[in-house]
């Protein structure tokens, strides 16, 4: 989950972060099933090369009625 005043960027380590979670995740739990890197923000993702990385993402405005 990320906290940001405007749409969350994904720069380069955090985008090389994910990918190593999302690896570790698959190799401990040795599942064949389908993993979803999902990122829960404020005000969504803001959209660059990175972006297309993430396959599901939840605002604010998904968990509360605003």
């Amino acid at each position: 989950m990320k906290y940001s005043k405007d749409e969350y960027l994904i720069s380069k380590e955090v985008n090389d972060h994910l990918r190593k979670k999302y690896a570790s995740f698959i190799n401990e739990k040795k599942t064949r099933k389908t993993v979803h890197i999902t990122m829960i923000t404020t005000f969504g993702v803001k959209h660059n090369m990175y972006w297309s990385n993430i396959q599901s993402e939840v605002k604010m405005g998904d968990l509360f009625e605003i």
